[in-house]
This record gives C-alpha cells, structure tokens and sequence, in this order.
C-alpha cells in the first residue's frame, strides 16, 4: 500500500532556505511512514518514444532497486493497456546491472532515505489521460506485493522553467501562470492537475506528467504545501500528499 506521497523539486533546493527547511520536513515525514521502498517517478532518466519505462537494473546509482515492486508496476501497466517497457544499463542481466543516477532521482533521495527504490519515467509524448491510468496501475501495483509492505510515491518535479528572460528558455508569462495555478491546486487540498495543460508548453513546464500519476495513484489524497519558491529561471515546490 501507499503509505507516504509527495511532490519533490529536482533542483537546486539550497538556493531557498525555505526549500531546504521543507525538504528536511519532508523527509521527517519520509522517515516516519516507514515506507520499504520508494517509487520515483522521474523526467530525467530513460526517455523511450512512445512508452512508459520502468528500470529493472538491479541498482539505481548506489540504492537497490526493489526487483519485484518493478516487476509489478511493469505488469500494472502493461495489464492496463499502457505502452511500457523495461529498461536496464550496462551489464547485459539485469540482476547484476546499475542504471545510472539521474538528479531526478538523485536530489529527492537526498531527503527521502529509500533503502529501495523503483524508478519510472513518465512518456511526454502519450496522451495526458494515460498518465493518471499509470497512476492506478502503480497504485494496483503497491497492493499487490506478495510480501505485503509499504510504498512510497514521489513525483519528482519542477515548474515553470520561463520565469527570467536570462534562463536558458527565456521569458513566458506562461510560466508564473503556471505555477500560480499550481499552487492554487494544491491550495485546495485536492489533487487535479489537468487544468495545467493549457500553460504546460509555453511556460516549459516540466512537471504535468508527474503529478498525474500522483493524482491517479491517490485520487483522494490530501495535498499540503510546504513550500515554493522561483529563485531562479525555474519553480519549485514542496509538498505533502496524506493517501
């Protein structure tokens, strides 16, 4: 089952006090639901045209990758009549291979101590409606584990990426747009992220597919905002999610 959920930034959270203080909350949080390991879903590692990916290598960096949650979120998937595929590196088994550490992945963990983990990337080229379907099958997924235990979900997110005209995307007004209605999202309590679409591409956002899973995997979850801060061309925010 899901026991602790949340939206985690994947940039650089030492540039806002405010950030840094609501990641070490969060991790407190972590800490205290006990979860036995964590799936991140992330935009930073495999991107696979026309596919849902989910890494079956035996590590991610230097955390263990818990084999059989991955093959249940793998097979929730597919029997949900998504496109997914496993995806390894390096040694040609996937039980002796490590799959490199992507800051998606990489910076979240840094708070959120997952002893195991499963990372999945989101695909930005599906239908937006396919991502909250991949949100139940995760959740189908959590349930499902022979050996019982808890998950953790984490979307790893940033936001608008336009907010200064000297970032590498430039200036769109799309992108504080964007992350004001997100914040009013999540101000409600409820997770119901479709509206973003409208702002998703001018505001070079980099978080929609994320947070969809999230929102199908805990349709009535609680939403609480931690913090936000756009400290430089990108947004960022943290918040708690109670399943």
């Amino acid at each position: 089952m899901i026991c602790f959920a949340a939206i985690a930034p994947h940039g650089d959270v030492d540039s806002s006090p405010e950030l840094r203080a609501a990641m070490e909350e969060l991790g407190r949080r972590f800490d205290a639901a006990e979860p036995d390991a964590a799936i991140v879903v992330t935009p930073h590692n495999v991107h696979v045209e026309g596919h849902f990916a989910v890494v079956t290598a035996a590590r991610v960096g230097e955390t263990e990758t818990d084999t059989e949650l991955a093959a249940a979120v793998l097979a929730a998937l597919r029997a949900e009549g998504l496109p997914a595929l496993a995806v390894s590196y390096g040694g040609n088994d996937p039980a002796q291979a490590e799959m490199p550490l992507d800051w998606g992945t990489e910076v979240p963990l840094r708070f959120l101590r997952a002893e195991r983990i499963v990372v999945v990337s989101p695909a930005r080229d599906r239908p937006l409606d396919e991502h909250v379907r991949a949100g139940r099958a995760i959740l189908r997924a959590s349930n499902s584990l022979l050996q019982g235990g808890n998950v953790a979900l984490i979307a790893s997110a940033d936001h608008g990426h336009a907010h200064d005209p000297e970032g590498p995307y430039g200036f769109d007004p799309a992108a504080a747009a964007y992350d004001a209605l997100l914040q009013e999202i999540v101000r409600s309590g409820r997770l119901g992220f479709e509206p973003l679409a409208a702002l998703v591409e001018a505001g070079k956002a980099d978080s929609l597919w994320q947070l969809l899973v999230l929102q199908g995997a805990l349709p009535d979850g609680l939403v609480e905002q931690l913090a936000y801060a756009a400290p430089t061309y990108y947004g960022m925010l943290v918040a708690a999610v109670a399943p």
